[in-house]
Order: C-alpha cells, then sequence, then structure tokens
C-alpha cells in the first residue's frame, strides 16, 4: 500500500492487524488447540512493513539516510556519539518530587492511597519472581500468579515491572519501612535471577521470543515486557536510590543495545524499523531516561532506534492519517518523543 504525503512515498506503517492488537484476543489465540485458525490468523501477520526511507530526512541528525554508511553500525554510533549542537530548548515545569508532598488520610485521596498501600504490601515476592527463577534456573519457592502472569503466557513478568514502579512511587510518598523491604527483597531476587543467567538479560520468558521477534515471526510483544521491568527498575533507583537497580537496568540495555545492533549487522536497518511493527511499550521513553542518567550516547543511539519514524513522521508533517492505530502501541512512542525533546532538544520532537 503506497501513500503520498507531498514529496514523500513510502509504504503505509503499521502494526499487527486489528484482531492481533487485542490482548484478550492473542490470549485466547495462543491458548487454543485450533492449528487452523492461527495459521489463518497469523498469516497476516506482519503483513504490511515499515519503511523508513520515507522518513529519514526528517531525522534531524540523519544517522540512517540512504547512503553507503546506512547500515554501518559503527558509522552510526560514531554519529550518535558526537550529536551536533541541539539546544534544550524551553522552561520545563519543574516536578515536585514525591518525597515533599502528604495526602491527608482522611481525603479521598488519602484513603485511595492507602488502599493501594495494603494492595502492593499483600502481593508476595517468591510468587512474584517465580518465573523468573524458573527462566533462571533457579528453585521456584511460592507459586506464580495467574492472568497475565501465568507461566504459560508470553507476557508474563510484565506486572512485576508495575509493581516496582508502583511500590517506588508509594514508598517515595509514604516512606513506608514494610514496603521498602519488600521492594528491595524483589529487586534482590532478579538481581540474582540476572546474575544466574549472566549476560544481562532478565526476563520471566526465555530470550528466544526475542529470536522470534527478530525473525519477524508471531511472538507475542516481548520489548513490551522488558520496557516495563526497564521502567521498574529505573523507578527503584529515581524514587528509592537503589543503586543495584541502576546497575541491573545498564547490564539490561548492554544486552539489549548487541541484540540490536546483531540485527542491523546481519540483515539491515529497515528489518530492525519492520520489528517495530509488534508493540514495543514505551522502550524509547525508558532509554532516553536512562541516558539522561548515565550520558551513556550507546543508551541514546538505542532510544532512537525505538523511535519508530514511519508514525512519529507522520506525525511531525502534520499528516491526518493515523486513525486505526493501536493505541497501546503507539501513544507510548508519542510520550518517549516527548522524552527526547526534553534531554536532546531535538527540533522535530
Amino acid at each position: 500500500i503506497l501513500s503520498v504525503i507531498g514529496s514523500v512515498l513510502s509504504k503505509e506503517c503499521t502494526n499487527t492487524p486489528t484482531q492481533l492488537s487485542s490482548h484478550t484476543f492473542r490470549y485466547q489465540l495462543l491458548k487454543s488447540q485450533n492449528e487452523t485458525w492461527k495459521q489463518e490468523m497469523f498469516a497476516h501477520y506482519h503483513l504490511i512493513p515499515t519503511d523508513d526511507s520515507a522518513w529519514s530526512d526528517l531525522l534531524p541528525r540523519k544517522i540512517l539516510r540512504q547512503e553507503a554508511d546506512e547500515l554501518s553500525w559503527s558509522m552510526m554510533y560514531k554519529k550518535m556519539k558526537n550529536p551536533g549542537s541541539f539546544k534544550v530548548g524551553g522552561d520545563f515545569l519543574k516536578e515536585i518530587s514525591l518525597h515533599d508532598v502528604r495526602l491527608d488520610s482522611d481525603s479521598i485521596q488519602g484513603r485511595a492511597q492507602e488502599t493501594n498501600l495494603k494492595y502492593l504490601l499483600m502481593l508476595d515476592v517468591d510468587n512474584l519472581v517465580w518465573s523468573f527463577r524458573k527462566t533462571a534456573n533457579l528453585p521456584t519457592p511460592g507459586k506464580p500468579y495467574g492472568g497475565w502472569e501465568a507461566p504459560d503466557v508470553e507476557l508474563r513478568g510484565h506486572f512485576v515491572g508495575h509493581y516496582l514502579s508502583a511500590t517506588a512511587q508509594m514508598w517515595a510518598s509514604t516512606h513506608n519501612d514494610t514496603l521498602k523491604e519488600k521492594m528491595s527483597a524483589v529487586v534482590s531476587a532478579l538481581s540474582a535471577c540476572q546474575k544466574k543467567m549472566g549476560t544481562g538479560y532478565l526476563s520471566a520468558f526465555p530470550s528466544e521470543l526475542f529470536d522470534r521477534f527478530e525473525a519477524i515471526k508471531p511472538v507475542w510483544a516481548p520489548y513490551y515486557t522488558i520496557h516495563k521491568i526497564l521502567a521498574g527498575l529505573l523507578d527503584q533507583y529515581t524514587f528509592a536510590n537503589d543503586a543495584q537497580a541502576l546497575d541491573m537496568t545498564t547490564w539490561m540495555v548492554e544486552y539489549f543495545y548487541n541484540r540490536v545492533q546483531n540485527v542491523i549487522r546481519t540483515h539491515t536497518v529497515e528489518r530492525h524499523w519492520l520489528s517495530l511493527n509488534e508493540e514495543t511499550g514505551g522502550m524509547n521513553d525508558v532509554l532516553y531516561r536512562l541516558f539522561a542518567i548515565t550520558g551513556n550516547p550507546k543508551h541514546l543511539l538505542l532510544a532512537h532506534l525505538f523511535d519508530k519514524p514511519c508514525f512519529l513522521g507522520l506525525l511531525a508533517v502534520q499528516a491526518d492519517d493515523i486513525s486505526g492505530f493501536h493505541a497501546n502501541t503507539h501513544i507510548p512512542i508519542v510520550i518517549g518523543s516527548q522524552m527526547r525533546y526534553e534531554v536532546t532538544g531535538d527540533p522535530l520532537y
């Protein structure tokens, strides 16, 4: 499918077909024993590829320009290491620290906070990290939670990322000692899993899911889950000053930096863009946040590579052509583009 915007010609940017974009439908499909139905539905998987060529000229640094070095990882890295002279613009609002805000316990907000706190304290550490330990071949006391966290669901582990973010922010808001002990125990348990695997990889599912992701084969949004884990660990550092969580984050990112590098070197950068038609959560956002902390150019480059240029390009040229895009896939990318501007000052964003 071709579309013309001004003088730009490109293939349509997309995500998985409408039904497969539904987590509930995807869950039912993957659970089904009807192989004919599965084959029929996945036959349309990634039917329409992305095409970064249409939007490459919009990238301010032109790191993906159509030249001899376009697919050279070393050249891309060199350009990102010397990113130019953009100035971070605008007087951004200053966020008030949660440590400096306390809610009236008798207010409706205070009662809601207390309810959330009780829920977070109710959850069991061993149950939360059960699938992580299973993946790392460690002993698995307790029992796994069900729903999206069930051991046979490919999205397992993302709730744990949400838990890390929620507890970090709740602790900053309450300084509850019991909560601090519990969330620190989760971080320590995950660290043990990461060290056992020894590569930097950390997830509740095996890395084989990323083999399928990179091969453009059916898989249920592995980077969506990785984003939640990264964001949770980074929140543990940001709100609770947990240095171990930051070390875990940077080790994870090094692992995925190498994976993306391998895809681009082995295939093309277009192959990487094509894989982004699967939902990747807010990978760009969390990587820009990490870069703001570390200043590591690898983190900036990887963040750029999770911007979806065929989609952000539509927004950049103010094309009224985004109806039908899966909101849960693309809104996080927009949020990440805002973080890109706040961190780098890129005028396009």
